[in-house]
């Protein structure tokens, strides 16, 4: 596979390897959702049975790591094709799954190409960070993300020292989740005159509009994750800043992330106070990440066409 690549990779042997912990500390804006299913109309909260401090059961909302992993992912894979100057219908599919969500197995057996692996190290960090599948490979990356949990009673045990004595960690689970109501309007009551007479027949005494509710974590919610670097290259921990950068960035004098669904329809808004400084400069990890990829362009996407064959 990677014969036919024929510019020189980064060399990366003389750069130190990276690992890094950053602590997520997050306070919900607005109402997060995270689906896990529906009941009737509403559409449940992703919760995690736990054995509170007290010995009771307990099902306490949270956000899953691979929720918070998708939205990196996601940030970097957009990232990448501006900066590549990809056009509009410029990727095949398998390319387009292996940015936005990681690839999938597209043949049999069990041969590992390492140098494969080397070359997407060097040339596409934003790819291998994540870890990825394509063809019969399966290959694992440097970056953990914990799941997202609430500060509340039931999660006392697990508190980090930082929250513990914030009034938040006193409430019950069940005070941080609510419900949000929407509406999925009906066309026809608002553009009918667009509609053709013969479908106007068939529309008669009939509605597609109905009211849904949702399970959320509510706002003012405190919640808390990490995010882990284990044994990166500098590739790894540039393109990590890129992803919190792109998809977690300032506005004003703080950061703002979305986590969970629906982010497009005002969910999942919340303030992020994290600690990028082991990671380095934000501003330099940024320049060294699109000059590899501006300077390294053709291999790059020639390099990606040929891990999904």
């Amino acid at each position: 596979m990677a014969a036919i690549l024929t510019t020189a990779v980064p060399d990366r042997a003389a750069v130190d390897l990276v690992t890094a912990r950053l602590p997520l500390r997050l306070v919900a804006l607005d109402p997060i959702h995270h689906g896990a299913g529906v009941s009737g109309n509403t559409t449940l909260i992703r919760r995690q049975t736990v054995i509170a401090g007290d010995g009771t059961l307990a099902d306490v909302p949270f956000i899953s790591g691979n929720s918070v992993r998708h939205h990196l992912r996601a940030a970097l894979a957009e990232h990448a094709v501006r900066v590549l100057e990809v056009p509009e219908h410029g990727l095949a599919k398998r390319v387009v799954d292996l940015l936005w969500s990681g690839g999938a197995l597209t043949e049999t057996g069990n041969q590992i190409d390492l140098e494969a692996q080397r070359r997407m190290d060097a040339l596409a960090p934003m790819v291998s960070l994540l870890g990825y599948s394509a063809r019969s490979d399966i290959v694992s990356g440097p970056l953990r993300a914990d799941h997202v949990h609430v500060v509340c009673a039931q999660n006392a045990w697990r508190l980090p020292s930082d929250l513990a004595e914030v009034p938040h960690a006193q409430m019950w689970e069940g005070q941080t989740a609510g419900e949000e109501f929407g509406t999925r309007h009906d066309a026809a009551h608002s553009a009918g005159r667009w509609i053709s007479p013969e479908d106007a027949v068939t529309m008669l005494d009939k509605t597609t509009q109905m009211i849904y509710d949702m399970q959320v974590i509510r706002p003012g919610t405190r919640l808390w994750g990490t995010l882990y670097l284990d044994n990166a290259t500098r590739a790894h921990a540039d393109a990590l800043a890129v992803a919190v950068d792109e998809a977690w960035p300032h506005d004003g004098d703080r950061r703002i992330a979305r986590l969970g669904g629906k982010t497009a329809q005002g969910f999942g808004r919340c303030q992020l106070d994290v600690d990028l400084s082991p990671l380095g400069e934000i501003a330099e990890a940024r320049t060294r990440h699109e000059d590899l990829l501006r300077g390294h362009r053709d291999a790059i996407l020639e390099l990606l066409a040929a891990t999904v064959g």
